[in-house]
């Protein structure tokens, strides 16, 4: 780990990223849906074949109890994990305006969305095209932070 205003940034994130001159921000979006803020009892997972899901509970104001579904295609990266809430402000996104979102962000010039495609670049039938149409997502939960690189998202819901 690197350290950069203070906060610990991963090793394998570009050189740009690590020195802090990486333009990425996160943009609060609205999916016309929220979840339960306190325990939403997240569970995400994802295929091999590019398909995200991550399903929470509904918030309990909304009259459609039933579960929250976000559903993500050509999924390139899904991540759920640290930091929680009460550790956000340790996240490399964080004063770049993830201490705005309340429930769902959007990256934009993505530090992860580059550095998938300079992974990428040793495949010998490598396109950065592919790369270009990619949204790199954040919603920050209770007890983790979710991270998915995909090429769309869309809202369901699911039970009874």
């Amino acid at each position: 780990m690197h350290t950069v205003r203070g906060m610990s940034v991963p090793f394998w994130l570009p050189a740009s990223v690590r020195s802090g001159a990486w333009p990425e921000h996160v943009e609060s979006i609205d999916l016309g849906v929220t979840w339960e803020p306190n325990s939403p009892n997240a569970v995400l997972a994802s295929s091999d074949g590019g398909l995200t899901v991550m399903a929470v509970s509904a918030h309990p104001d909304d009259r459609d109890q039933r579960c929250v579904v976000l559903a993500w295609s050509s999924t390139r990266s899904a991540t759920m994990s640290d930091p929680n809430d009460e550790g956000l402000a340790g996240h490399r996104l964080y004063d770049r305006g993830l201490a705005n979102v309340l429930w769902a962000g959007r990256v934009e010039d993505s530090a992860l969305i580059a550095e998938l495609e300079e992974r990428a670049r040793v495949h010998p039938e490598h396109d950065p095209a592919r790369f270009a149409s990619l949204v790199h997502y954040v919603i920050p939960l209770k007890e983790c932070t979710v991270e998915v690189v995909a090429a769309a998202l869309s809202t369901n819901r699911a039970g009874r």
